[in-house]
């Protein structure tokens, strides 16, 4: 039987939220090393530029360094070669630590982590939301006020436009999802229908028999 769409965006959901936790751990590891640096916010932004200016320019070279044919000495070979004068001592060591585990194909994630934990040690959070359409200038400015008298921090917005969720909004702020879109209400809506029906015939069969 095919997954209904609550069933698949919950299993993504999991699996996001697996992955993150996961790039989180490595991402804390790298953010030790930078805080021993005196360039800690430059290190930072070079992870995300390597994503960014490197990784998601070059597909075939992603390609590479998660593949499972391609062997850890291998991958370290490659990283010292494209790397080697172009990367910091403690990016490159951290992606030879990341591929040494198997956990390259986590580097889009520990980005997004390193990020996040830059932020929140500097009295903010990535906050991201989720919305039918553009946000306009003051309900954006509400949607901060609130987010700000919440997390008691400042929220730094990243808004993503998701015409399927109908109306209404799905906030995520780390592993924490809070989901008043409307696509979810109908959907739950549906479900309880199947479920109250569901339950009518198997208590009351007498009523849907001939």
């Amino acid at each position: 039987m095919a997954a209904t769409n609550g069933e698949k965006l919950k299993h993504e959901t999991v699996m996001d939220v697996t992955e993150e936790q996961i790039a989180r751990v490595y991402a804390q590891a790298f953010m030790g090393v930078a805080a021993a640096s005196a360039n800690v916010g430059g290190l930072v932004d070079e992870v995300g530029s390597l994503v960014n200016d490197v990784v998601g320019v070059f597909p075939l070279l992603e390609q590479t360094l998660v593949s499972s044919l391609v062997s850890h000495d291998q991958k370290v070979g490659l990283l010292d070669r494209v790397f080697a004068n172009r990367a910091s001592a403690e990016l490159l060591n951290f992606m030879k630590v990341l591929s040494k585990h198997g956990r390259l194909g986590l580097l889009r994630s520990v980005a997004r982590q390193v990020k996040k934990l830059h932020a929140e040690r500097s009295g903010r959070t990535d906050v991201e939301v989720r919305v039918a359409t553009e946000l306009e200038g003051r309900l954006r400015d509400e949607i901060e006020n609130q987010l700000r008298k919440m997390l008691r921090t400042e929220p730094v917005l990243s808004i993503v436009v998701d015409p399927a969720l109908i109306a209404g909004i799905i906030i995520r702020v780390g592993d924490r999802v809070y989901d008043g879109s409307v696509s979810t209400r109908l959907e739950r809506a549906r479900q309880s229908m199947i479920e109250r029906a569901t339950e009518q015939i198997e208590t009351r069969p007498e009523r849907f028999t001939g």
